[in-house]
């Protein structure tokens, strides 16, 4: 039996995670062979993309939700650019000075738009009126704002800092599903998200709309709730509306959980990591208390950390408080590492290898 140098590469367009084998840029045997009837069978499967990678390495999902607690919604119909906004086919100067306002209002701009098929916008036909929101996900301030736009200019009209009124439930819906589903900045939101969103909006009495990029590409296909501000990932058309359903009673789906929107990565980490030990999925029944970095000179041999620090390594002490069926609140402190994972692409589009944090707890007890 024969043996034929191969790349992943040759396999299909590359995998995330992988590099080719040195020797088909110089032409020198290398390391990286197969038999020659696993590559035929090889090149006859599928491409593999990120999100099928990331669950083969079992990256983990948890405490990936993005750090803004507002965002605006612009719905944009057609299809959309690799950066949504700056490929939004408006116009430039105004697109420059919305993501100024957003940027200073620590605001995250998503287009969004209704599930189905999005033609290519047509020119020379007179603007409909489109819909925009704001969403604040504060814990203390869930709501949403709608309004509607028909030229460009008049988005530059929003006051993204300002408070959202008492009576913003009028102006329109409030419990609202977003899928990304923007194929050219990565495939998997595209192949994965838009069966996802169809499912949501068949299923739910759920507002659903497909949006741009969310991040966390490989955890398609990905879900943000407003406004809460919960977000989820490797979503497929069966799962998506049984785990809102389950949102809807109180519950949280930890295995495609992914955090919420507004809290730090360590909050997100000590959050599902009491969960899971406490075995209490309920909204709410948990909460972090205080976390700051493990105690100098423990013997841990671990870097002393800051606490705002998510790159770094090390050890974090935090503390939780629990909240039983019966309203009866104990006490927990754990002690939780941070590391480093390998770096790898994260991305179907990732150029170069990226750093992901990992987060497990060493130690788990009851104080009170």
């Amino acid at each position: 039996m024969t043996q034929d140098a191969c790349s992943l590469d040759a396999l299909g367009g590359g995998l995330p995670g992988v590099r080719p084998c040195d020797h088909l840029k110089t032409g020198q045997p290398g390391s990286c062979l197969l038999e020659a009837d696993q590559l035929e069978t090889l090149l006859e499967l599928p491409a593999m993309r990120c999100a099928d990678t990331a669950r083969m390495r079992g990256e983990p999902l948890q405490a990936s939700a993005v750090r803004y607690r507002r965002f605006l919604l612009l719905e944009v119909p057609g299809p959309w650019g690799s950066s949504a906004l700056d490929e939004s086919r408006m116009d430039a100067g105004i697109t420059r000075q919305l993501a100024e306002a957003a940027s200073a209002a620590d605001t995250r701009v998503l287009l969004i738009r209704r599930p189905g098929r999005h033609p290519a916008a047509r020119s020379g036909i007179a603007p409909t009126a489109l819909a925009w929101a704001i969403a604040d996900a504060s814990p203390e301030f869930e709501r949403v704002l709608w309004g509607t736009w028909s030229e460009p200019a008049d988005l530059l009209g929003l006051d993204l800092d300002a408070p959202i009124p008492d009576d913003y439930a009028a102006t329109g819906p409030q419990r609202l599903a977003l899928v990304c589903t923007n194929g050219k900045r990565d495939q998997c939101c595209a192949v994965r998200g838009r069966p996802v969103a169809a499912a949501i909006a068949a299923a739910t009495d759920w507002d659903t709309w497909e949006c741009s990029h969310l991040g966390g590409h490989r955890f398609a296909a990905t879900a943000l709730l407003l406004p809460s501000g919960d977000m989820f990932g490797w979503l497929d058309p069966d799962s998506a509306p049984e785990i809102l359903k389950r949102f809807d009673a109180g519950q949280i789906v930890l295995s495609n959980y992914r955090g919420r929107c507004g809290q730090s990565a360590e909050v997100q980490a000590a959050l599902h990591i009491a969960a899971v030990r406490l075995g209490d999925y309920r909204r709410g029944a948990v909460q972090v208390s205080s976390l700051r970095p493990f105690p100098a000179g423990a013997g841990t041999g671990l870097p002393e950390i800051s606490a705002d620090a998510e790159d770094a390594e090390g050890l974090l002490e935090v503390e939780v408080t629990h909240r039983s069926h019966s309203s009866q609140e104990t006490a927990y402190r754990m002690t939780m590492t941070r590391c480093r994972l390998a770096p790898t692409y994260l991305s179907c589009s990732d150029d170069k290898p990226k750093v992901e944090i990992r987060y497990e707890a060493t130690a788990f007890a009851r104080i009170r």
